[in-house]
C-alpha cells in the first residue's frame, strides 16, 4: 500500500497540523519548565527574569501553534477533505455550514483542543495581570496543557508488537487508521464520503453550550493554580484575593454552561424537563458545588483568616473532579448509562495518569505545607456568619460526594468485574428519586443557611442593643415566609411534608436576602452580589418544586386511546395520545389537531394546532407548535425528537413526538411492508364503475371479515402529478383518477396514483386511503392498455402552409400558425435551443374543438420532435420539418383507437393500515420560569461579586 501513488489527497494541511501538534506540545513543556525555574529562582531576580522571558515566549509560541492547528482543522473540515479521519467522521456534504463548529468539538480531539484554546486565552490574561503570581500559576497551567497536548499527539511509545499509543491525532489520514480494500485504489479520495454530524447535535445549543462549558472547565484551573502557587511559594494570604476574583468568574461561567445544558435538554431534547440526573450532567455539577464551597471558604479566609486550608482543598477538589468528569465521559465507562458519554478511544491510561498526577501534587503540597498554613487559634464563634458559611461549604462537599459516589457505580462495577468476572454489578434503575431523597435535605439546609446568615450581621460585642432589630427582622421574615408558603401551597400541590419544609426555606431565603438588599445594602452593588445569588437560589427552589410537583401530562385521553397504541403500557397510555391527521382530539383544556408535516433532508417538522375553548365552546386561544424529529442517515430510525414549547409567564406547554408509525420511521420496513401488502388487480373501462370485495384477517385471530367496495375509473392523465413524484427529462408518466367507496360507508375517496417509466425502470406512486385502510396503485399493464393502441398506428405526412386545412378520418384539421414560446410536458428548455411548436386546431366529428401543439426542436445540430395528441379523438401529431423557402411545415398525423373499450388495470390492497398519525406527549410545566430566573440570578450575583472585587483591586493599585 505504501508504494501506491495516491491522487487527490491534500497533504499540506496535514503536514502543517502535524507540525503544530508537535510544536504545541514541546513549547507547553518548555513553558512549564521555564516558569518552574522562574518560581524556584525567585530569590535570584536576574536569573528568574531570564526564565520568565523564556516561559512567556514559549507559552506564546504554544498558543500560536494550537491556534494554527485549530485553524488547519477548520480549513480541512470546511473544504471536506475526507482523506482526513476526523473530517470523514464528523463532516458530510449535506452538513450546513452553521454546524461546522459543532462538528469540530463533537469528537474527543476537538473538545480537547477547545479546552486548550480557553487555557491559552486565560493564560494570556494571567500573563498580563498575574504579576508575582504569573510564574507559579502559569507553570501549573502549562503543565495541564502538556497533559492535554499529549491527548492529541497520536504517537506510539514502546517496543514489540503492542506499543502504547499516546493520544489520538486529529490530523491522521483515514488510510493510516483504517485497513480497507478501498485504499488499494490510487484515487480512493473520490470514492469516500463523510459520516457527518450526529443529528442529535445539529442544534444551535450545540454551537454555544460546549464552548461556554469548556470555558467553565478551563477557568477552574486558575483558582487551582493559585492554590498550588501559594503552597509552592509558602505564601498563604496574598493569593486569596486574586483567587477569589477568578473563582467567582469560574463559578458564574461554569454555572452558565451547566444551565445551558439544562436549557438544551429542555428545549431541544426529549428529556421532558431540564434535568434527568444523567451521569454526565451530575459530573458537571459536582465541580461547581465544590467551587461554590471554595468561594465561601475563600470569603471566610479573606475576612477572618480561618479556612485557608479548606480553600486549598476545595479548589483542588474542583479541578480534580473536572478531570474525573473528563475521565468518566471519555473513557467509555459511562457508555451504557449516559447518552452524552464519548465512546472508548484508548485514552483511559492517560486520563488516569492525569488525575493521579494532580491528586499527588495537591496531596504532597498540602501535606508538606499543612502546618505552615495560618490557622487562628481561636475558633469561629458558632453564632458568626463565617462559621455557618463554613458549615454550608461542608454541606456542599457532602452533596458533591454523594452525587459522585452514585455516578461512579459503573467505575466500581468495572473494577469489581476485573477481579470477579461473575460480578453482576449495581445499577441505579430510577435516578430521580435516588438522588432527590438526599439532595432535598441538602437544599433545605443550604436555604436555611442562605437566609439566616443575613441576620447574623446583628452579632456585635453588645448584642443586647441589636436584639430588638434581630427579633423584628427574623420574626418578620419567618412570618412572611410562612404566609407565602401557605399561599404557594394553594398553587403547588404538596404531596409530602418534606416538600413543604423545602418550600418554606426557599421563601425564607428570598425574604431574608431581600430584607438585606433593601435595609442594609440599600441596593449598592458592592454589597449586593451574595444577596442576589441567594435570592436566585431561593427562587430556583420554588421553581423546581412548582415545575416538578405541578407538572401535568395533558396528552391524556385513556378512554379514546385504549387499544390504539399497540403494546402500550398503562403508563404510556396515560402520557401519550395518537393524533390522526386532521382529526381533532380533546386533551385536557385543549382541542389538538395534527395539521401537517414537512420534510427537509433528515428533518421532519410537524404542525400541531392547539385550541382552548370556553364553557360555551368559543375559541379563546389558538396557537401552533412545531415539534420535530431527526432521522438517522439510513432512514431506519429516529435519531432525535426535538420538542416545541409554548411559553407563558406562569407556565410552559412542552410538546414532543413520542413515536411515529413504523412505516414512517424505517424506510426499509416501509418497503418490506409495501411488498407484503395483498394487492389484487381489477380492470375498468374509462367511466365504468365496478364492485369488488376482499377478505381481511383480524389481527391475532383466526377469523376474517369482508370488505365491500365500489370503484369508478374516471380518467387517464398523461401528465400526472403526485406529492412524491418529481418529473425528470425522459420520463413517461401515466396517472389515473379513481373514485373508491366502501359500501358500508358514505364517504367517497378520489385518488390519483401514478406509474412512471424511466429508462428501463418502472416507478410506482400509490395513494393511501387512510379512512378505509386501503392503498391504490396502477398496474404496469396500464401501459399496454393506453399505449398499446398506438403501437401499430401508422402516421401519414401532410404539408401545410399557414391557414391550410384538411379533412382526416372525418376530422377537420387546420394549421393555425407557430408558437415561438412553446410549452410541452416533455420539454425542458436549455440554452441555445431552437424550439417552435405548430398550432393545430381540430374540429372533431363530435362537434367539439380541440388544439394540439407538437414541438420541433434543434438542440446542437440535431433536430428533434415531440408529439402532441388529442386523446379524446385518438389523434397524434408530430411536427417533423420546416421549409423556409416555401414557407411550409411537415406534420405527421396518426389515428389510434379511441373509446373505453380497452380496460385499464389498477390494484387495490385493503390491508394497508393507516399511517397518518403521530404519538404525542404534551406536558405542562407551571412555574418553570421561576427556575430559569432564579438560576440566572445566581450567576448574575457571582458576576456582581467578581466586578466588585476587580474594582477594589484597581482602587488599591
Amino acid at each position: 500500500m505504501q508504494d501506491i501513488q495516491y491522487v487527490g489527497e491534500h497533504l499540506i494541511p496535514g503536514h502543517i497540523g502535524q507540525m503544530a501538534i508537535m510544536l504545541g506540545f514541546s513549547t507547553a513543556l518548555l513553558s512549564t519548565i521555564a516558569y518552574f525555574f522562574a518560581t524556584q529562582r525567585r530569590e535570584q531576580p536576574a536569573e528568574a527574569a531570564n526564565w520568565l522571558r523564556i516561559g512567556r515566549f514559549s507559552f506564546l509560541i504554544h498558543g500560536i501553534a494550537v491556534f494554527t492547528l485549530i485553524g488547519t482543522m477548520f480549513y480541512v473540515m470546511i473544504n471536506q477533505y475526507y482523506e482526513y479521519q476526523y473530517v470523514q467522521a464528523h463532516v458530510s456534504e449535506d452538513l450546513p455550514m452553521k454546524y461546522i463548529f459543532s462538528a469540530f468539538w463533537e469528537g474527543q480531539e476537538g473538545s480537547f483542543l477547545l479546552w486548550m484554546f480557553w487555557h491559552i486565552v486565560l493564560g494570556g490574561v494571567l500573563m498580563a495581570t498575574g504579576k508575582r503570581w504569573e510564574a507559579p500559576t502559569l507553570s501549573l497551567l502549562s503543565s495541564v496543557q502538556v497533559f492535554l497536548g499529549s491527548m492529541i499527539l497520536g504517537i506510539y511509545i514502546g517496543f514489540g508488537d503492542d506499543p502504547m499509543r499516546l493520544g489520538s491525532n486529529p490530523m491522521m489520514l483515514l488510510r493510516d487508521m483504517v485497513d480497507a480494500p478501498i485504499f488499494q485504489s490510487a484515487d480512493y479520495v473520490s470514492q469516500i464520503t463523510g459520516t457527518g454530524l450526529n443529528p442529535l447535535l445539529q442544534n444551535y445549543w450545540m454551537t454555544i453550550h460546549p464552548p461556554t462549558l469548556f470555558l467553565g472547565f478551563a477557568s477552574t484551573t486558575i483558582p487551582f493554580a493559585y492554590a498550588i502557587a501559594a503552597l509552592w511559594t509558602n505564601d498563604h494570604k496574598a493569593w486569596l484575593k486574586p483567587a477569589l476574583r477568578w473563582s467567582l468568574f469560574s463559578g458564574a461561567i461554569l454555572g452558565i454552561g451547566i444551565l445551558m445544558g439544562g436549557a438544551w435538554a429542555y428545549e431541544a431534547l426529549s428529556f421532558g424537563g431540564y434535568w434527568a440526573w444523567d451521569p454526565v450532567e451530575n459530573m458537571s455539577l459536582v465541580p461547581w458545588l465544590f467551587l461554590i464551597a471554595g468561594i465561601h471558604t475563600n470569603l471566610i479566609a479573606n475576612a477572618t483568616g480561618h479556612s485557608i486550608r479548606s480553600t486549598h482543598i476545595f479548589y483542588a477538589l474542583t479541578f480534580i473532579f473536572i478531570l474525573y468528569s473528563t475521565f468518566l465521559t471519555r473513557s467509555g465507562v459511562l457508555g451504557d448509562t449516559s447518552v452524552h458519554a464519548f465512546t472508548e478511544m484508548g485514552l483511559e491510561t492517560q486520563l488516569i495518569l492525569l488525575i493521579g498526577f494532580y491528586i499527588a501534587l495537591s496531596a504532597v503540597l498540602i501535606g508538606k505545607r499543612y502546618n505552615s498554613i495560618p490557622a487562628p487559634q481561636k475558633e469561629e464563634a458558632t453564632a458568626s456568619r463565617e462559621f455557618w458559611m463554613f458549615i454550608g461549604s461542608l454541606v456542599l462537599l457532602f452533596s458533591g460526594l454523594i452525587i459522585s459516589a452514585s455516578t461512579s457505580l459503573p467505575v466500581y462495577n468495572k473494577i469489581m468485574t476485573y477481579f470477579n468476572p461473575d460480578y453482576i454489578g449495581r445499577v441505579i434503575t430510577d435516578p430521580v428519586p435516588h438522588y432527590n431523597k438526599y439532595q432535598i435535605w441538602i437544599a433545605i439546609f443550604i436555604s436555611l443557611l442562605s437566609g439566616i446568615s443575613q441576620y447574623l450581621r446583628f452579632r456585635e460585642p453588645n448584642f443586647s442593643k441589636q436584639l430588638k432589630k434581630f427579633s423584628i427582622h427574623t420574626g418578620a421574615a419567618i412570618g412572611i415566609s410562612a404566609l407565602l408558603t401557605y399561599l404557594t401551597t394553594l398553587w403547588i400541590a404538596m404531596n409530602a411534608w418534606q416538600y413543604t419544609v423545602m418550600l418554606f426555606f426557599g421563601w425564607f431565603t428570598i425574604v431574608a436576602n431581600m430584607d438585606y438588599l433593601f435595609t442594609v445594602a440599600k441596593a449598592r452593588l458592592k454589597m449586593a452580589g451574595s444577596a442576589v445569588s441567594h435570592v436566585g437560589f431561593g427562587m430556583m427552589i420554588i421553581g423546581i418544586l412548582a415545575s416538578g410537583l405541578n407538572q401535568e401530562v395533558i396528552s391524556n385521553n385513556t378512554f379514546v386511546m385504549e387499544g390504539l397504541i399497540e403494546g402500550a403500557t398503562e403508563d404510556q397510555l396515560r402520557k401519550n395520545v395518537i393524533l390522526f391527521k386532521d382529526s381533532p382530539l380533546i386533551m385536557g383544556d385543549y382541542e389538538v389537531t395534527y395539521v401537517s408535516d414537512t420534510v427537509s433532508q433528515f428533518s421532519r417538522t410537524f404542525k400541531v394546532n392547539y385550541k382552548r375553548r370556553d364553557a360555551s365552546g368559543d375559541v379563546v386561544e389558538e396557537f401552533n407548535l412545531y415539534p420535530n424529529i431527526l432521522y438517522d442517515k439510513s432512514f431506519t430510525k429516529v435519531a432525535a425528537s426535538n420538542p416545541s414549547t409554548k411559553r407563558y409567564l406562569d407556565r410552559d406547554i412542552f410538546t414532543h413526538i413520542a413515536s411515529l408509525p413504523r412505516v414512517e420511521i424505517d424506510m426499509e420496513y416501509r418497503k418490506n411492508r409495501e411488498d407484503s401488502l395483498n394487492y389484487k388487480v381489477y380492470e375498468a373501462l374509462i367511466g365504468e364503475t365496478i364492485a369488488f370485495q376482499d377478505t381481511v384477517p383480524i389481527r391475532d385471530q383466526d377469523t376474517f371479515f369482508v370488505k365491500r367496495f365500489r370503484a369508478e375509473l374516471v380518467s387517464i392523465d398523461r401528465d400526472p402529478s403526485h406529492p412524491d413524484y418529481t418529473k425528470e427529462e425522459g420520463d413517461l408518466p401515466i396517472g389515473a383518477t379513481i373514485r373508491i367507496q366502501r359500501l358500508d360507508e358514505d364517504s367517497v375517496f378520489t385518488v390519483q396514483p401514478v406509474l412512471v417509466l424511466r429508462g428501463q425502470m418502472l416507478y410506482s406512486y400509490p395513494v393511501q386511503i387512510n379512512d378505509i385502510s386501503s392503498k391504490v396503485r396502477l398496474s404496469e399493464g396500464i401501459f399496454d392498455a393506453v399505449f398499446g393502441r398506438e403501437v401499430n398506428m401508422e402516421y401519414q405526412p401532410f404539408t401545410f402552409k399557414e391557414g391550410d386545412q384538411i379533412t382526416y378520418n372525418g376530422h377537420t384539421i387546420q394549421f393555425a400558425g407557430f408558437n415561438k414560446n412553446p410549452e410541452h410536458e416533455a420539454y425542458e428548455p436549455q440554452e441555445e435551443d431552437i424550439a417552435v411548436s405548430a398550432m393545430i386546431s381540430v374540429q372533431g366529428q363530435d362537434g367539439n374543438s380541440y388544439m394540439a401543439q407538437p414541438l420541433y426542436l434543434i438542440r446542437g445540430s440535431r433536430p428533434l420532435n415531440l408529439k402532441d395528441e388529442i386523446s379524446e379523438l385518438g389523434l397524434h401529431f408530430r411536427f417533423t420539418g420546416i421549409n423556409p423557402q416555401e414557407e411550409t411545415v411537415e406534420v405527421m398525423i396518426g389515428q389510434a383507437e379511441t373509446g373505453g373499450e380497452h380496460p385499464i388495470p389498477f390494484e387495490v390492497a385493503t390491508d394497508s393500515l393507516r399511517a397518518d398519525y403521530i404519538v404525542l406527549e404534551a406536558i405542562e410545566f407551571p412555574g418553570i420560569n421561576l427556575f430559569w430566573l432564579g438560576s440566572t440570578m445566581m450567576m448574575i450575583g457571582l458576576f456582581m461579586s467578581m466586578l466588585v472585587r476587580m474594582q477594589q483591586r484597581r482602587q488599591v493599585a
